[in-house]
């Protein structure tokens, strides 16, 4: 073997292995093999932190009150009912009085939010949870401080109806 050709086949190797891990690494955190419990959705209320919107999705980090509850009677969820169990809504005892960080659904819909968002705003949203560790918070309905509702047209294959 020659030492050109050699170096050619280490060098693929290793782009190879490297796109494969990049592949197995967005997969992941995708959720495209992860579940996302919608038969427990979690209300979430609080003042924005922070703010990301790009790719690969947008992201919110909201500060919660330690007294959080949900709302009674609960929010209308719009078209997020379709597959959200209102009655279901629930508060994890890890959220309140923390900082949580929330993914916006990578569409179009949500992406677009960055110029009507705002550090200091107080937002209420209502996320479905991973049923694995770190336990991402995916968000389906959001309400802006403005009071404008954005709400998820319709469940995804990675949602399941427990863990």
């Amino acid at each position: 073997m020659t030492k050109n050709s050699f170096t050619t086949r280490l060098v693929g190797a290793i782009l190879g292995v490297s796109v494969t891990t990049a592949a197995s690494v967005a997969v992941a955190h995708h959720g495209f093999t992860s579940r996302y419990d919608m038969g427990r959705p979690v209300w979430i209320e609080g003042t924005i932190e922070r703010s990301y919107f790009g790719n690969p999705h947008s992201e919110i980090t909201v500060k919660i009150a330690a007294d959080l509850a949900v709302p009674q009677p609960a929010p209308t969820l719009g078209s997020a009912s379709s597959f959200l169990n209102n009655a279901a809504l629930h508060v994890p005892e890890d959220l309140p009085g923390n900082s949580v960080e929330l993914e916006l659904p990578p569409t179009a819909q949500y992406s677009s939010l960055g110029n009507r968002v705002a550090v200091g705003d107080r937002i209420a949203a209502v996320a479905i949870r991973n049923c694995e560790a770190p336990y991402q918070l995916n968000v389906q309905w959001l309400r802006l401080a403005n009071g404008s509702v954005e709400s998820r047209q319709a469940a995804m294959s990675y949602m399941v109806e427990q863990c």
